[in-house]
């Protein structure tokens, strides 16, 4: 058996002190510089069971507690570059990379969800430090209500769809460090939460009145023809930021979808990638009649504008918002996001009696989607036709089937 150590794997060397422990099977004692004092060797012998615990975890890297030490460069596996890297380096790396394959606006969000939620942490260390546990640690902490150090400010928990949401872009730095330096993944084992998914939400067709006159009373009759295009051509809001003119056909009464603007940003292709054609109904072919006369010999070439300055595009949905939500408080309507007036649009057309599955496809879903989540309004939208249809059947059936109880 060897000898115990008295000394806590640390003594005075000269005026350094010796670290000793045992690494990648090995003997290592390299040097602090320190001056031997007993405060600083208490120091030291911290210092050595916090390296003991990196190495059982195999999160240990010589590089960040000795850079200096003389055999540094015979030493395995610690000097190479990726194994270097600081997870904030990771992170730079990879939203570089991933600019190839997401979106912008995806990519826009998952940067700053790092930069707010993960190298706000751990920036600094290296991804072979950062433990499954404290990944827990972490996402326990931005799940209660917390105080933001730097402005003193309470803030507020993250909800369990924000928890899966921001460890989206964690689990994919972690995915190419780790293949890179062959480390073990920390968030291996985290599963997204269970979410309760939110209905359709949508506003009656007499809220609809009610806002639209608000709205034009209020703010003006542009912002009043953003939301009435809205909720009658069910639009996503980037899709509507998006729609040109050239994409118009006022004779057939369609538009085509193809681009969207988010974020700030157009890009040439909708949420689905897959262009649809839009049949106007007279509600929304109107707005359209209105807003050729303002923008249609624009430079631009954008359907809508910003409200008196029919040169100038709407940038984003930002000014709509907040006309939006003012507009509500007036009328005393129960709050619904400006989303919610393509779910009006949806359900609007169901109620009326359309098809659903031309629904579907004027609005971007698929049946699934429509099946899903807006099935609660399909039976209202048949007008007892689907009924009608299975009692018609049944009437036809009933002589035959009283024939064969008569013949028994």
């Amino acid at each position: 058996m060897g000898r115990r150590s008295e000394t806590g794997g640390v003594k005075p060397a000269g005026d350094r002190i010796e670290v000793r422990f045992t690494w990648q099977g090995r003997e290592l004692r390299p040097t602090l510089a320190l001056k031997p004092t007993a405060a600083n060797l208490k120091h030291a012998k911290r210092l050595r069971e916090e390296i003991v615990r990196e190495i059982a975890l195999g999160t240990f890297i010589l590089a960040r507690y000795f850079p200096d030490y003389r055999f540094l460069s015979k030493v395995e596996g610690d000097t190479s570059p990726a194994a270097s890297r600081s997870f904030a380096d990771w992170a730079t790396t990879w939203a570089e990379l991933a600019a190839r394959s997401l979106e912008h606006s995806s990519l826009e969000v998952y940067k700053r969800h790092l930069a707010a939620y993960w190298t706000s942490a751990w920036g600094t260390l290296h991804p072979q430090q950062i433990t499954h546990e404290m990944v827990l640690k972490r996402l326990a902490e931005l799940a209660s209500d917390r105080m933001d150090e730097s402005t003193g400010k309470v803030l507020k928990a993250l909800s369990r769809k924000s928890q899966n949401n921001i460890m989206i872009p964690l689990r994919h730095v972690f995915e190419l460090a780790c293949k890179e330096i062959g480390c073990r993944n920390p968030t291996d084992g985290i599963d997204n939460l269970k979410v309760q998914t939110a209905l359709p939400d949508p506003l009656s067709a007499e809220e609809v009145e009610v806002i639209l006159a608000d709205l034009r009373e209020h703010e003006s009759p542009e912002m009043a023809d953003w939301f009435e295009f809205s909720c009658f051509a069910g639009l996503r809001i980037g899709e509507q930021l998006a729609l040109r003119w050239q994409s118009v056909d006022l004779r057939q009464l369609t538009v085509l979808v193809r681009e969207a603007r988010v974020l700030g940003r157009d890009k040439a292709r909708t949420k689905t990638a897959v262009e649809r054609l839009v049949e106007l109904n007279a509600r929304a072919a109107r707005v359209l009649e209105r807003q050729r006369a303002r923008t249609q010999l624009q430079k631009h070439g954008r359907v809508f504008a910003t409200p008196g300055q029919p040169e100038k595009p709407w940038h984003d949905e930002q000014l709509q918002w907040r006309a939006w939500n003012a507009s509500l408080r007036r009328c005393g309507v129960r709050y619904r996001a400006p989303k919610e007036c393509r779910d009006t649009s949806v359900t609007l057309a169901l109620q009326a009696g359309a098809d659903p599955v031309w629904v579907a496809r004027q609005h971007g879903h698929s049946i699934q989607v429509m099946m899903r989540d807006y099935a609660g309004f399909i039976p209202r939208a048949d007008r007892g036709r689907n009924l009608a249809a299975v009692n018609r059947a049944l009437a036809e059936q009933a002589p035959t089937a009283n024939s064969a109880v008569e013949a028994q």
